[in-house]
């Protein structure tokens, strides 16, 4: 469902991302751990064409985007990669001026052209999903930061992508916050939605992952299953992140 072949990616001399080969199955949950500045939340934002690669590829449902290619072909393939896959921010980009319902039905109607009543039905049906069908009328400064997130993921989820990719998506919100939108991730994983999920929660990355991957300065460093990940990693720099992860 999402393969990188040698994606780098530098901001002048500065390279974030360094070869990386990162391959993720239909229905797989990949959660991507580690330390600030890794390169996680901009491996993310080249596959949904945020930042433009500065080399190598990458495939995201069968649509491929090559560094070789022209900056036209590239921003072409990236338009069809984003009507394919949502993408879920740290920080809830809702539009204020939109209730809840009006969030979610936003791209149903400007994007894909259904018609208001069948917008709003979905849309409804999306809140419910997710456990917010009696906050349509809210408009987001009445909606906690976990109702906003979730509010989030039914936006993302209105355009019935293939793949979900989530960045950092509870690290902005208070503790007593993050369980409830963890579990609206839990419930599509149950679902078979594939998803690339940089996040810092190891309970969830344990118990929900396929598979975890640990990134630092650009690469990365080791990927496996989350049982051989926690409790048997293979690299020193994945025994020193799970060593500090621990401490805290």
């Amino acid at each position: 469902m999402i393969t990188t072949t040698g994606l780098s990616k530098h901001f002048q001399d500065l390279e974030v991302l360094k070869n990386i080969d990162l391959q993720v199955a239909a229905k797989d949950i990949v959660v991507v751990l580690g330390p600030s500045g890794s390169g996680k939340s901009t491996l993310l934002r080249c596959l949904n064409g945020l930042e433009d690669i500065s080399g190598g590829s990458f495939e995201v449902n069968g649509i491929r985007v090559e560094s070789a290619a022209s900056k036209r072909a590239r921003q072409q393939a990236t338009r069809e990669i984003r009507k394919q896959s949502g993408m879920v921010f740290q920080q809830f980009n809702l539009y204020p001026h939109m209730t809840a319902l009006g969030n979610v039905t936003e791209g149903l109607i400007t994007v894909k052209k259904l018609p208001k009543e069948q917008a709003v039905a979905i849309g409804r049906k999306l809140l419910h999903r997710v456990g917010l069908a009696d906050r349509e009328d809210y408009y987001p400064s009445r909606l906690s930061g976990g109702q906003q997130q979730r509010v989030a993921i039914a936006r993302s989820l209105a355009m019935e992508p293939a793949v979900m990719l989530f960045d950092e998506p509870t690290s902005a919100l208070d503790p007593e916050l993050v369980g409830e939108v963890l579990s609206v991730m839990r419930e599509l994983a149950q679902e078979g939605m594939t998803m690339l999920v940089v996040s810092h929660e190891m309970k969830f990355a344990r118990e929900v992952a396929t598979k975890v991957v640990l990134m630092a300065d650009g690469n990365i460093v080791e990927e496996a299953a989350p049982q051989s990940f926690f409790e048997d990693p293979q690299q020193e720099r994945t025994r020193k992140f799970l060593r500090q992860i621990n401490e805290i």
